[in-house]
């Protein structure tokens, strides 16, 4: 038997089998974690297709209270104007691979009484947000029927100056002084201008969770079927010697 070999027994050795266990466990542990984060994704992805098919509804006549995390891109059409001195710009951001901003406006919405509701116009490569004048991007002061998905926004934005790093309705709110609706718009039509660029649909990849629970798993089995063969040429080399 493997652990006849007193050397195996001695303190030092205990401490590895305890440590070789424990890694074991986690290994073992991160391929089930990978696994059930492909689970979620390909949940989260089927969700997402549902709801991109649903026939499109109006912000103006929507109903807050009915609001959820499921509803996150569905088509939705809004009536009424850019409002341009409130505007932001969503930080890092990037568009095959190239870093930007997106331009974020609020939207008066032809309510009685007057709403409002964040719209994200879309994206802006860095190089021609820093160079650029705004006026190229400047949004259309006509009424407009604009087109894109409903989000549901995040929380805990931080706002420097007119750059944001994540949509906050709370936080924007309170900067522009004006009740916003507690969701925002995706528009993903272009404009007339060149910028900002219609933003993309999602991209619908079950990413690489599964790649990485297989090689969580192969180093299981590596570890399960090595450190045996190990203790077995310890062992085998303690009986020569004897």
């Amino acid at each position: 038997m493997i652990f006849a070999s007193r050397r195996l027994l001695r303190p030092s050795w205990i401490i590895s089998h305890i440590f070789v266990i424990a890694l074991l466990a986690s290994t073992v542990n991160l391929g089930f974690w990978q696994l059930r984060r492909f689970d979620e994704r390909k949940a989260n992805n089927a969700q997402i297709m549902e709801t991109t098919g649903r026939e499109s509804v109006a912000v103006n006549n929507l109903s807050i209270d009915k609001l959820d995390n499921t509803q996150s891109y569905t088509p939705a059409t809004a009536r009424g104007t850019f409002d341009e001195d409130r505007q932001v710009y969503l930080i890092n951001r990037s568009r095959d691979g190239v870093p930007g901003v997106e331009v974020i406006n609020s939207f008066t919405l032809e309510t009685d009484p007057v709403s409002y509701v964040v719209v994200n116009r879309g994206y802006l490569p860095r190089k021609v947000f820093n160079e650029g004048e705004s006026e190229i991007w400047k949004p259309s002061s006509k009424v407009l029927e604009i087109e894109g998905f409903i989000m549901i926004p995040f929380l805990d934005g931080k706002l420097q100056g007119d750059e944001i790093n994540r949509i906050d309705i709370d936080l924007l709110s309170d900067e522009w002084g004006v009740p916003l609706l507690p969701i925002y718009l995706q528009q993903n039509q272009q404009t007339s201008n060149d910028w900002p660029v219609q933003m993309k649909p999602p991209e619908l990849t079950e990413g690489s969770h599964l790649s990485y629970a297989v090689q969580w798993f192969i180093f299981t089995l590596i570890g399960l079927v090595g450190y045996p063969l190990v203790l077995r040429r310890v062992a085998a080399d303690d009986r020569l010697v004897a």
